[in-house]
């Protein structure tokens, strides 16, 4: 948000200025009557005459109108906030509204005061904290001050939505994350944004839906369809409209002539050539007889209803009591009492207005992500949130969801929209708690927490061009990241853990850029792809965890744990990690560090040995871990910091069972990068392997593989050594060497040649 609700409530009241309470919470959508455009309840009752050329809906707190043929904004009270002076114009967001100014696209702020100048073609509104603008040479992505985050200039792109961007480059067609990292590739005819957590594609010319790992989660078999808002998505069959849930079931029969998206509960729909509004069941709220309407959105911006409530209470609060000594007033009144009275009573009215608009006795169950053990839902005013439910428990929650209670809410806003914090959802006495910090999208995409204060989102300059490069990020693609080897086998009861944790300052602000561990997410994806590709793991076999906090690497290892135990003996369990390791000061036990532990306290980290004992706790065929970390150290001022790894020599940990571990390096050395191959030095010679010997290579030649070129390459490049290590059980000591990833009886076929 642009505006401090903190501050600037206290600035008015310091200046004494009350603005009387008023019902302006209102919502309103634009509709055009007799060749005008005004704003009418869901009522069908005229709030703003229609008297404008064109209208937009209101997005916080503004609406941009023509009038004269020309752009200008206009308040709930249809007043000029913002005179109408420039050729085109866009909604807000964000804070920044896309218009023209002559026959060039700037950005402008909610005083009209040009935030990026007008230097371009066409530009998106913002989103995630960019936006697309097209240029003479083609699309670039830039931030708020106009930046640009990627440096390469791409024939095709849309703008980021749900932390991925569609792009095409360099012959590949796909997703990326703001970091440049490919996330998807594909080959569909045509692809468009996410959406919460989908994205259209056109296969065939039909269209489907695809998640975030790239997988079909609707089949292609509609003749045409819309992304997907509040839950829903509209779609065509045959030649009319309706509309399907994300498990693709059809919830509004196609019975209309076009739809649009949900807003707030509401979508508008065309019907005998006139448009009117239903609702989520498919009744009609507005009947179908006017000539266009638009989105049905809050009028007045929801941080003003907040600003504006907190601000009459404090009138009464800072009125003098009868019996009240002048003393004891003017201590009451202080400052810092002020302040602190405006941020409890902020947080009251941001609860009060919640309880109004969110319906809690409304929620939406969504699909569950087993990788992640969530079910995605959606509630009624405010954002979705991921809640987390154990996959054994989750076939029976989803069963019996309409006797789930959500209680224990705690609020803040982003946008027009209310964001929860924390939730509580109870079914038959298990409780399951939702905290909004800790939800993390599966690719490690982040929701940020907008509190009623300022906040500054620091974009990274990225780049992805391959001759262009940016120190220590991603760029281009590496040549183990191409031609990966595929095989036809399957390893139906291997199981993996994938880690890459690279971001620790976006989740620990204390932190700067230079804590991060360079192209741990990239190392992580593209072992999962090997994984599949080459080792034949199915995809569901694989948890993939990109920035993984506390919470989620304990349920990762105890998902394996379970794996384990549920296969009695017959499994293959793969655990790989790149990310940050320090040792504990006293004791010198190695950690795994989540992205939302400090290094000064260890309390929540992983220590390395509980999670060797997790997954060697029940029997399997063998337990193969690669750790690309360290766990040496170089003091807790740098022990975060630019190489992997710390400088206290750390006791190494006791295995049994059929364990194996591929570790980075010795025990007193840091784990370095590979700057030129985008990767990890240690798994870019492990990919090596796997991508030369097509995965049917032996633990023994992988190692020998590993060794040799880290130790070498390391001293060539970095000027410091590098050797990987491996950690043995006794179990495993006599024919470790013969191992491999394939199990014997998967190559029975293939030895008949």
């Amino acid at each position: 948000m642009k505006k401090n609700v903190f501050i600037l409530t206290l600035l008015m009241v310091l200046m004494t200025q009350v603005v009387a309470r008023s019902n302006n919470d209102d919502f309103v959508l634009p509709a055009k009557k007799y060749g005008k455009w005004g704003f009418i309840t869901k009522e069908g009752i005229w709030k703003i005459q229609a008297k404008f050329e064109k209208a937009y809906h209101f997005t916080e707190g503004l609406a941009a109108v023509r009038f004269e043929g020309r752009w200008g904004y206009i308040d709930h009270t249809g007043t000029w906030q913002i005179q109408p002076r420039y050729s085109q114009a866009r909604p807000f967001r964000e804070g920044m509204a896309g218009v023209m100014h002559f026959d060039k696209w700037g950005y402008i702020d909610r005083l009209g005061q040009w935030a990026i100048k007008p230097e371009y073609k066409a530009l998106s509104s913002f989103s995630d904290g960019t936006a697309l603008v097209k240029s003479v040479t083609g699309y670039q992505f830039i931030d708020k001050s106009g930046n640009r985050i990627i440096t390469n200039i791409f024939r095709k792109a849309l703008p980021f939505a749900d932390g991925l961007a569609f792009v095409i480059y360099a012959g590949h067609q796909g997703y990326i994350d703001q970091k440049g990292n490919w996330i998807i590739k594909h080959h569909y005819e045509e692809a468009y944004s996410f959406s919460e957590g989908f994205a259209l594609v056109e296969k065939d010319d039909l269209y489907g839906f695809i998640d975030k790992s790239g997988s079909m989660a609707i089949d292609p078999e509609y003749e045409d369809a819309g992304f997907f808002r509040e839950g829903l998505a509209t779609v065509k069959v045959g030649r009319k409209w309706g509309y399907i849930n994300q498990l693709g079931k059809m919830i509004i029969q196609p019975k209309y002539e076009s739809t649009f998206p949900f807003f707030n509960g509401y979508a508008i729909v065309r019907l005998a050539g006139r448009y009117g509004m239903i609702n989520r069941k498919g009744d009609w709220i507005l009947n179908p007889v006017y000539s266009a309407l638009g989105h049905y959105t809050r009028s007045t911006s929801l941080e003003i209803i907040i600003e504006q409530y907190v601000q009459q209470q404090l009138v009464d609060w800072q009125l003098k009591n009868e019996f009240e000594k002048t003393e004891d007033y003017h201590f009451r009144t202080s400052k810092s009492n002020l302040e602190t009275q405006i941020g409890d009573l902020t947080n009251a009215a941001i609860n009060h207005y919640a309880k109004q608009s969110v319906k809690l006795d409304h929620v939406e169950l969504g699909m569950y992500d087993a990788d992640m053990e969530q079910f995605y839902v959606r509630i009624p005013g405010a954002y979705p949130i991921r809640l987390s439910v154990p996959i054994n428990y989750a076939p029976d929650v989803k069963k019996h969801w309409n006797g789930v209670v959500f209680k224990d809410p705690v609020y803040t806003i982003n946008g027009d929209l209310f964001m929860i914090e924390s939730i509580t959802a109870v079914y038959d006495n298990q409780e399951y708690d939702y905290l909004q910090k800790d939800d993390l999208i599966y690719e490690g995409i982040p929701v940020f927490q907008v509190q009623a204060s300022e906040v500054q989102i620091e974009i990274s300059t990225i780049g992805i061009e391959l001759k262009k490069r940016t120190p220590g990020i991603p760029v281009g693609l590496s040549d183990v990241d191409v031609q990966i080897p595929q095989t036809s086998l399957k390893s139906k009861k291997t199981f993996a853990l994938v880690i890459g944790n690279e971001d620790y300052s976006l989740y620990q602000r204390e932190l700067k850029s230079e804590s991060n561990v360079d192209y741990a997410a990239s190392d992580a994806r593209i072992f999962k792809e090997y994984l599949v590709k080459t080792l034949g793991v199915p995809t569901d076999n694989i948890s993939l965890l990109i920035n993984a906090t506390a919470g989620q690497m304990r349920r990762g290892l105890s998902k394996m744990r379970a794996l384990a135990k549920a296969y009695d003996g017959d499994a293959n369990i793969i655990f790989y990690y790149a990310g940050h390791g320090l040792p504990d000061e006293s004791t010198h036990l190695p950690y795994l560090i989540p992205v939302d532990v400090n290094g000064s306290d260890l309390e929540y980290a992983i220590n390395l040995e509980d999670a060797y004992n997790i997954l060697t706790e029940y029997s399997t065929k063998k337990v193969t871990v690669f750790l690309d970390a360290c766990f040496s150290g170089g003091g807790r001022n740098d022990g975060l910091v630019r190489s992997r790894g710390i400088r206290i020599k750390p006791k190494s940990p006791f295995v049994l069972g059929n364990l194996i571990v591929f570790s980075a390096t010795r025990d007193d050395q840091r784990a370095y990068s590979y700057t030129e191959k985008a990767h990890g030095m240690f798994t870019y010679y492990l990919l090596k392997g796997l991508q030369v010997s097509k995965g049917q290579i032996t633990y023994g030649e992988l190692a020998d593989v590993i060794h040799t070129n880290v130790s070498r390459k390391s001293i060539l490049i970095n000027e410091k050594e590098q050797e990987p290590e491996l950690l043995i059980s006794p179990a495993l000591e006599s024919d470790w060497k013969g191992l491999k990833f394939f199990e014997p009886e998967t190559f029975s076929v293939a030895r008949k040649k």
